[in-house]
């Protein structure tokens, strides 16, 4: 008994050891995105959030993601994107796209978030969006709905969601690192996961990079 129990733990460390030495696998823990998508010229590595406001799960992510933020590498540049492939996601998604152009995204965006998921606010048109923004800024409401409802909101979602389709998105939160690797919580295994095979890609593209 004794030997079997030492052979078991043997083989325990084996696999341990196995497993740590395969890293992150491309079709388990992300997939390639296929055509690569374009990215700006220059050497730093484009890292893309895809997200909706309402999806609890993007919204658990913020802290993670925050803190990731705080001290990603130099040679990353993140960009979050608001996800516009689901009718249901469109509303928020005019939303942030509107926050961008009034330079209100850095104000709002915690703020939005919490009143969705916290203090259970139903931000799902433009009058309840334009209203709760009137509320939570300088921006009137009738300013913010115009905003809310121009051509340039509306043509930026539709550049998202065109852009999110070519990308194979289906669900969020999703990341896109350098226009070539989708990954989630879903592949990655779970939302800390993510963020460190999001390093892991980050590295690879840099490699690429140089090659």
């Amino acid at each position: 008994m004794r030997r079997q129990w030492a052979l078991a733990l043997v083989l325990a460390a084996f696999v341990a050891t196995a497993t740590a030495s395969a890293g992150v696998v491309e079709s388990m823990e992300y997939v390639r995105v296929s055509p690569t998508q374009p990215v700006p010229p220059g050497p730093k590595i484009l890292v893309q959030e895809v997200f909706w406001y309402g999806c609890p799960h993007c919204f658990h992510l913020e802290p993670l993601l925050n803190r990731w933020l705080a001290h990603k590498p130099a040679d990353v540049t993140f960009e979050r994107q608001a996800a516009a492939i689901s009718p249901y996601w469109l509303p928020q998604a005019r939303a942030f796209f509107a926050f961008e152009d009034l330079g209100l995204l850095k104000a709002l965006h915690d703020k939005f978030f919490n009143a969705i998921h916290i203090h259970h606010e139903v931000l799902d048109n433009a009058a309840t969006i334009s209203a709760w923004v009137a509320d939570h800024s300088h921006v009137s409401a009738a300013r913010f709905r115009a905003v809310y409802r121009s051509f340039g909101v509306g043509l930026a979602v539709r550049k998202a969601r065109a852009q999110q389709t070519e990308e194979g998105i289906h669900s969020v939160p999703t990341f896109i690192v350098d226009g070539r690797y989708r990954t989630n919580p879903s592949l990655a295994g779970g939302r800390r996961q993510l963020l460190k095979v999001v390093d892991y890609l980050v590295r690879k593209a840099a490699r690429a990079q140089h090659h």
